[in-house]
This record gives C-alpha cells, sequence and structure tokens, in this order.
C-alpha cells in the first residue's frame, strides 16, 4: 500500500469515526409499546359486587379505557380496579426488560384516589415457582394521581420490590432489588383501600424506552476498533520492516561480497594487460577473464544471471576505406566512449575485434539491457564524427540473457545471431535474442 492509499483510507476512518461519534446521539430508542399491542394481551381485573355489577368494565372498544365503581361497604384488603398486560406465554416464559430504561406514561384519571399503583412481576426459578403466580417477584412504583393526566418519563430504577412480598417468600437481602430480566406481567390498580366512588382510566401511552446500546459501550466499541486497528496495522509493518531489512541485508551483503571480487578481478586484469589501447576499454583476453571470474563465483543465483549486448558499427568498412584507417580509428574510440559513458559500476564492455564491441552485465535482465542498448544505440545515431567533413554512424545491437546452465559461448552465439538479424533487418537497431540456438 503507497502513501497516498493509505492517506485516503485514514481519512476515511477518521471521518466514519467522527460520524459514528456524533451519530449515537441520533440512533432511535428502543422502544416496546405496551398498549394496542397485538402480543400484549390485556386482562381487566374485575369481579361481581354485592349488587352483581362487576368492579371493573372496559369503556371502549379499543380496551384503552375503564371505569370502576368502588362501593362504599367494600371492607376486603384489595378492591381488583385496574388492568394486567400479560408480557408471558407461559408462567416462567417472560419477556427481559432490563435493556429499557424508561417507561413513558399518559394515562388520564378521574376520580377520588391520590395514587396508582403499577407493578411489574418477575420470574426467577430461585424463588419463584410455576404453581404460585403470587411467588414472582413484585417490582411496584406508587404515583401521585395529581402527576397523571399529562405525559411524563418514568425511570425503572424507581421501582421497588414491595416488602410484604419480601417478608412473604423470606427472600434474603442479596435478592432484594428490582428485577426485570423475565418479566411477566405489568398491572396498573390501586393497591389499597381507596375512596368510594367512581374511577375512571384512560391511557394514551404506556410505552418502554431503551438504548440499543449505551453510549458508554458505543464509545467503547469505537475505541477498541481504532486499538485493534492500530496494532493489526503496527504488526503488517513489523513484518514488512523485518523481511524488508532481510532481503536488504542480504542484497547488501552480496553485493558487498561481488563488488570486493570484481575489484580483485579488475586489478588482476589490469596487471595482466587486458585492456584494448585504442578504446582504453577490455580486450577480447579480458573479457574472456570476467566471464570465467563470473562462473567461478561462490554465489550461483549471482553468476547464473547475466546480460549479453554484443554491437557492431555498420558500414565501417566503408568509413575505413573512404577516410582512412586513422579516422576509423577515431571512429572506434568515439563509439567506446559512447558505450562506456551508459555502462553501470558493475557493467564490463570490451571490444571483442575490429568494430565489434561487448558488453556484459552481471545480474540484469534482458528488459533493463535492452533499454540500455537503445539509449546508446539511439546516442550514437544523434552523435556526429567530423572526419572529412561531418559523417552520420549507427550500430547494430544483439542482446540474450544467459540462461541456467549455459555456456558463454553458447549465450554469445545466442547474441551474435540476434546482431547478424539486426543487420539484416536494415541495421540500426536492437534485436533480442531466440532463448535457445
Amino acid at each position: 500500500m503507497n502513501d497516498k492509499s493509505f492517506n485516503s483510507i485514514l481519512l476515511a476512518v477518521i471521518v466514519v469515526t467522527i460520524l459514528l461519534v456524533v451519530g449515537v446521539h441520533f440512533i432511535p430508542d428502543k422502544r416496546l409499546a405496551l398498549i394496542s399491542n397485538p402480543s400484549i394481551p390485556l386482562f381487566l381485573n374485575s369481579e361481581p359486587l354485592t349488587d352483581g355489577t362487576p368492579s371493573s368494565e372496559w369503556t371502549n372498544e379499543e380496551y384503552t379505557s375503564w371505569q370502576c365503581n368502588y362501593p362504599d361497604n367494600f371492607d376486603g384488603d384489595y378492591f381488583p380496579c385496574g388492568i394486567t398486560m400479560d408480557l408471558s406465554s407461559t408462567i416462567d416464559q417472560g419477556r427481559d426488560l432490563s435493556g429499557y430504561e424508561n417507561l413513558t406514561i399518559h394515562m388520564n384519571y378521574t376520580g377520588p384516589a391520590n395514587k396508582v399503583r403499577i407493578a411489574i412481576r418477575n420470574y426467577n426459578p430461585t424463588y419463584s415457582n410455576v404453581e404460585d403466580r403470587n411467588s414472582t417477584k413484585f417490582n411496584a412504583v406508587h404515583l401521585h394521581t395529581k402527576d397523571l393526566n399529562r405525559e411524563h418519563k418514568l425511570a425503572l430504577t424507581a421501582f421497588t420490590v414491595a416488602d410484604w412480598w419480601l417478608n412473604q417468600f423470606n427472600i434474603p437481602f442479596a435478592r432484594a432489588a428490582p428485577e426485570f430480566t423475565n418479566a411477566i406481567s405489568i398491572t396498573i390498580d390501586f393497591g389499597g383501600p381507596e375512596q368510594p366512588g367512581t374511577h375512571q382510566f384512560s391511557i394514551e401511552k404506556f410505552e418502554l424506552h431503551g438504548e440499543w446500546i449505551s453510549t458508554e459501550h458505543w464509545y467503547l466499541g469505537i475505541l477498541c476498533l481504532w486499538m485493534l486497528g492500530i496494532f493489526i496495522f503496527a504488526i503488517k509493518k513489523l513484518i514488512k520492516l523485518n523481511a524488508q531489512t532481510q532481503h536488504d541485508t542480504h542484497i547488501i551483503n552480496q553485493l558487498s561480497n561481488t563488488n570486493e571480487q570484481l575489484r580483485e578481478e579488475t586489478n588482476k586484469f589490469r596487471r595482466l594487460s587486458t585492456v584494448d589501447p585504442l578504446t582504453q576499454l577490455y580486450n577480447r583476453f579480458g573479457i574472456d577473464q570476467i566471464v570465467a571470474s563470473l562462473a567461478d563465483q561462490n554465489h550461483p543465483e549471482t553468476s547464473a544471471k547475466y546480460a549479453l549486448i554484443i554491437t557492431d558499427i555498420d558500414h565501417f568498412k566503408q568509413i575505413n576505406d573512404q577516410h582512412g584507417h586513422d579516422k576509423g580509428d577515431l571512429v572506434l574510440q568515439h563509439i567506446a566512449n559512447i558505450i562506456q559513458d551508459n555502462m553501470r559500476a558493475n557493467d564490463f564492455v570490451g571490444r571483442w575485434g575490429g568494430e565489434e564491441f561487448v558488453m556484459i552485465m552481471p545480474s540484469t535482465s534482458t528488459k533493463i539491457a535492452m533499454s540500455i542498448a537503445e539509449t546508446i544505440r539511439n546516442t550514437l545515431a544523434n552523435s556526429k564524427v567530423k572526419l572529412n567533413g561531418e559523417i552520420q554512424l549507427s550500430a547494430s545491437f544483439g542482446v540474450s540473457e544467459h540462461q541456467p546452465n549455459e555456456d558463454f559461448a553458447t549465450c554469445f552465439k545466442r547474441a551474435d545471431n540476434a546482431l547478424y538479424k539486426a543487420k539484416e533487418l536494415g541495421r540500426n537497431r536492437c534485436i533480442l535474442a531466440e532463448d535457445k540456438l
């Protein structure tokens, strides 16, 4: 991945992070409507009074309004006036309401009562019995009737467990806290004796609200993703850096060894008078020594790959015939200088004989060798030599790459064939040799 791609990805991640940080406030609440919900049946808590009339009755077809008639002579402990929302499929299979924080209520009330009770029953096999519905934990809150007739939010933390229930079932203090993990019902009633008369209820909204995910958990998730991304990025960088370091160290050591050996061989060749006196390039014997040195190196991967370029001056015989051999020598020196200027530090160039030059390029592909040959050819074609007037020079090139287990003579022959093909095709061109003779 290059720097431009990385910067683009980083910018995109930053933008997404900002959107996530801001966007958490725009995530809709999780809601559960408890009234007019087909999946939650409503039951009216009603019993016949002494005169045969019901204690409670629905007053609309939507089952959201009801009326209770509290008699003057009622002396019981509990007057059945209210509704129950059934949240359970069976007594031990209710709904998990622990993910909700608030209960939004809009309930209208008319009557003499001072308080209304909302109770949530929760089943827990630790203390509940399927045979006794009253054994389900009784979480309740009492609301003043003067606070009704308008919409307001009631936090579920306002609910407490009734003392009578704790005492009846001998619940230890550790389990005395409200629970909503398996709520089986919600009831709206009075919870005790009230003033005689008519009590009218109408529910416009009765809805649980909660976050799909808390803001703290949301931000923690973003932070964890960033830390995970940074960790993965750092690991990948370290792995890549380690691999690159090992590769570079290997190449440096290899090149260092190669350079040292080549320096020693160069000094040796110079001592053996391997330089062509006219062009100051290696002579044929010098080239032979270089080839032998490459073949004897201790690194097969180095000696197994080198490129070979053979070039021959076009129409050189005519130059000698028309201008004399001394002028021909000037042409050879001119071309030798151009070739030498385009060689790299580890390349070898020599005069093979007459107007023919040889270039050996260790650890070089044919693609690079062809590019260098084309550069030399273009430079030569665009240069002029003043003899008896300016003359235009050109040369033909044959390029080959040393194949594994191939001797130099075969590699040279393939390049030489490519050179003659360049001559046949009109000269002044570079031809890549065939892989095999």
